[in-house]
């Protein structure tokens, strides 16, 4: 006798699960919609807490990725922690740049995977992101007789 944990009889809603290209396109100009509306206010608040630069940091590979780290200095390049002087939260700023990777770079954690930066000059309101596939390659030699 077997043991299922089915909870209804009969073929399952696949419906609600989509892969076509139509669904990625559009998940990722949600992506990038959400970072347009909530940037400015992120820029808003990070200078108020007197930041005059952020720098993010990502790595991911083999279907895993994160943010490796956020610096965030002063005008004359101190470290700062804006920790307790913010509205939102590390955690907030952190998803508005994982959105931006996967709108610009969707699939960025997978395989050989990728790694980047972000270097984000608040006072200029000046974005800059570096972002570094890697791949596999290989080199064929062919020889034949002596």
């Amino acid at each position: 006798m077997t043991q299922s944990n089915r909870v209804s009889e009969g073929p399952p809603n696949l419906s609600v699960i989509s892969t076509s290209s139509d669904s990625l396109a559009q998940y990722e100009r949600e992506r990038l919609d959400n970072v347009r509306r909530h940037l400015p206010e992120a820029r808003r608040q990070l200078q108020e807490a007197g930041i005059d630069r952020v720098q993010i940091l990502y790595d991911g590979c083999g279907d895993s990725g994160c943010i490796e780290s956020i610096t965030y200095t002063d005008g004359q390049g101190s470290t700062v922690d804006p920790a307790g002087t913010l509205a939102m939260t590390e955690e907030q700023l952190m998803d508005l740049f994982y959105d931006l990777t996967q709108a610009r770079h969707p699939g960025w954690e997978n395989n050989d995977g990728a790694y980047g930066e972000f270097d984000w000059n608040l006072s200029d309101d000046a974005l800059k992101h570096t972002h570094n596939d890697r791949f596999t390659d290989y080199d064929t030699t062919e020889h034949e007789g002596l």
